[in-house]
């Protein structure tokens, strides 16, 4: 009797890298953490019916149609991990770094989009972490080798591909450190389109590597999920992507040692920000749902494969549950106040060990709310949508529904 052969599902882990061709696989650079992955392949089938003369009504050949793949995965949210899905979803990016105090310069030139070098008033010595401007449109950068006598050309190497944003002579370039707060926002500029990521799924029967790559990852959803009795912070989204394709060398996990944090220490906000009189004691529980309009095109250029994953619109919508301390959250909606949400959640931690998420939805517009009498307290169950406004918009301008701000020690070009 041959020896049987069975791969344990405990030991399956998922990987992800930033794609800089939508659709062509790159090799994981991360470790997500997750406790839930569904992939699936979805080839499509034309079928020949031509009449042949007999009794039958079935078809006589199946060929190969188009074919892309769907991929939904979820677990608790890492302050590490969660940035990779959100740009993918959201796709502006801002970084902010902490100060080191010292070695503060500014641009003696206007830098454009995409330029790989700076020129600075002061040198910056190889292999610093510099950033470049404030607020919205800031980035941080690794530096290269310097070269001039002053201003001196400060080489960007990483992350590649050079400056997100445009920077203005005399903007503020300053050397920072962990932690980073990286601000995840819906871009407006260029083609709208974000980023696309490749998941690779070590399962265990694919020959050789055991594993198997989803290219050119678009998400549709992401939902972000919080109970402060019983749940951590959790997450869950959907992406469609390229088929999958077998993966040639078997991948390693490396996964952080961050850790997940519990709902309890959640604070939120409603007509402010999460503190002082706008700060509300009475939500139990929640959630915020992002959807994004997915659509892959085929053309005919000899390949099954879509020629692109199209993102199209953003919406952005929620629930919460109030303990009934009184009618307040009944009359966000028969007032149609759409009082400004904030939510904050850190780990209460310093230093580069901080985990802190903060979520900013400017215009929250309460669309139902409904009592519910049924349990020991009162309660208050509804839902809502956050309206696009100019607050939440980050570097690449315009409109944006949420602004989701993560802090952790991630280094620059991580996402």
């Amino acid at each position: 009797m041959p020896t049987p052969v069975t791969f344990a599902g405990t030991k399956q882990f998922v990987g992800i890298a930033n794609e800089t061709s939508q659709g062509t696989p790159v090799a994981m650079t991360s470790t997500v953490l997750v406790s839930e992955v569904k992939p699936k392949d979805n080839p499509s089938w034309l079928e020949d019916k031509s009449w042949r003369g007999s009794m039958a009504t079935d078809a006589f050949a199946k060929i190969p149609g188009v074919s892309h793949a769907e991929i939904d995965l979820g677990g608790p949210a890492y302050g590490d991990g969660l940035g990779f899905f959100l740009r993918n979803i959201l796709g502006d990016l801002s970084i902010t770094g902490t100060s080191t105090g010292s070695g503060s310069t500014t641009l003696t030139a206007a830098a454009a989009v995409g330029a790989t070098s700076i020129t600075t008033q002061a040198t910056v010595p190889a292999s610093t972490a510099v950033q470049i401007g404030t607020g919205a449109t800031s980035e941080v950068f690794t530096t290269g080798t310097p070269s001039g006598s002053g201003p001196y050309t400060i080489p960007l190497s990483t992350p590649t591909g050079g400056l997100r944003y445009a920077h203005a002579s005399a903007e503020a370039v300053q050397p920072v450190t962990g932690p980073y707060t990286q601000a995840h926002s819906l871009l407006n500029s260029g083609s709208g389109q974000p980023i696309s990521h490749t998941i690779t799924h070590f399962l265990g029967p694919t020959a050789t590597s055991g594993a198997r790559q989803y290219p050119g990852a678009c998400f549709s959803e992401l939902s972000l999920k919080w109970n402060a009795e019983s749940e951590l912070l959790t997450w869950s989204g959907k992406a469609t992507t390229w088929p999958s394709v077998a993966l040639g060398a078997m991948p390693v996990a490396a996964p952080s040692t961050v850790l997940p944090v519990a709902s309890w220490r959640m604070k939120l906000g409603i007509g402010g920000p999460a503190s002082g009189a706008t700060l509300i004691n009475t939500v139990t529980d929640g959630e915020i749902t992002i959807k994004r309009e997915v659509n892959p095109f085929y053309t005919v250029t000899g390949t099954q494969n879509p020629y692109i994953i199209q993102r199209g619109g953003l919406s952005v919508d929620g629930k919460l549950t109030f303990v009934a301390a009184d009618e307040s959250p009944l009359l966000y909606m028969l007032n149609n106040t759409q009082p400004q949400l904030q939510i904050l959640l850190d780990n209460g931690l310093t230093g580069t060990n901080k985990i802190a998420f903060q979520i900013d939805c400017q215009i929250a517009a309460f669309t139902d709310m409904d009592p519910d009498g049924s349990k020991s307290a009162v309660e208050y169950g509804g839902s809502f949508s956050s309206i696009l406004n100019t607050v939440n918009a980050g570097g690449s301008g315009g409109y944006s529904p949420i602004k989701v701000s993560i802090t952790n020690n991630a280094p620059a070009g991580t996402y």
